[in-house]
This record gives C-alpha cells, sequence and structure tokens, in this order.
C-alpha cells in the first residue's frame, strides 16, 4: 500500500481512519513476519557457527589453514545465515517506514478533521 496520492486521498475522518486500518494491518503482517525471520536467522547463524567449529576441529595443519578450511567448509550455513539476517534487515525497515506511515496519515487525519471542522463539516462519526 503506497502514500495516497491527490486523486485517491482520503477525504472524510472515516476514509482516513479505513486507511489507517490497513495500514495497521501490514504492520501486524510484518511485525509477525520480522519475529519468524529472527527466529530462522538465529538457528542458521548458530548452524553456521556450528560447522564452522566443528571444521575447524577437524582440520589439521598451521591455525591460519585451520582457520580457512574451517571457513570453506562451512560455506553454505554461512552464506544461508547471512541471507537470514539480511532479511530481518528489511523487515526492520519495512516496519520503520509503515511506522512512517501511520504517522503520517494520523496528521493527515487531524488536518482532514481541522479543514472538516471549519466547514462545518459533520460526519456522524
Amino acid at each position: 500500500m503506497s502514500l495516497p496520492r491527490r486523486s485517491d486521498a482520503p477525504v472524510t475522518p472515516v476514509d482516513v481512519v479505513r486507511h489507517l486500518s490497513e495500514l495497521t494491518g501490514e504492520l501486524t503482517r510484518r511485525t509477525s513476519a520480522l519475529r519468524a525471520a529472527e527466529k530462522d536467522a538465529a538457528v542458521k547463524r548458530h548452524a553456521a557457527d556450528m560447522a564452522e567449529s566443528r571444521a575447524f576441529l577437524a582440520a589439521e595443519g598451521p591455525m591460519d589453514l585451520r582457520k580457512h578450511e574451517a571457513r570453506v567448509a562451512a560455506d553454505r550455513p554461512e552464506g544461508e545465515a547471512l541471507v537470514a539476517e539480511a532479511l530481518v534487515r528489511v523487515l526492520r525497515a519495512e516496519i520503520r517506514e509503515l511506522d512512517t506511515r501511520i504517522d503520517v496519515g494520523r496528521t493527515y487525519s487531524a488536518s482532514v478533521r481541522s479543514e472538516l471542522k471549519t466547514l462545518s463539516y459533520q460526519d456522524g462519526a
């Protein structure tokens, strides 16, 4: 859902409330997705760390060689963890955007109410 354009901007307090309700529903969905993504990222981070540690312990040779062998061995779980962590960051950014859009909607609502009040409009709500 994008910010209202002039042609589809809410024009009554009821329209504004409907729009804010839709944004709030989207915020709830994104928050649930963030919760699941946080759990997934934690599980994948742990798997990647454990894969690297196991590979390090199994490797032989000088310390630097063992470290790099372990990193190579943990490549796939590390990549999965990085993608999962990136998704968490994206969802957090989307939630911040929704919070901002809700704040803008509240301001817009106050402006609509104020303008309608000066016109002596009563919507019965």
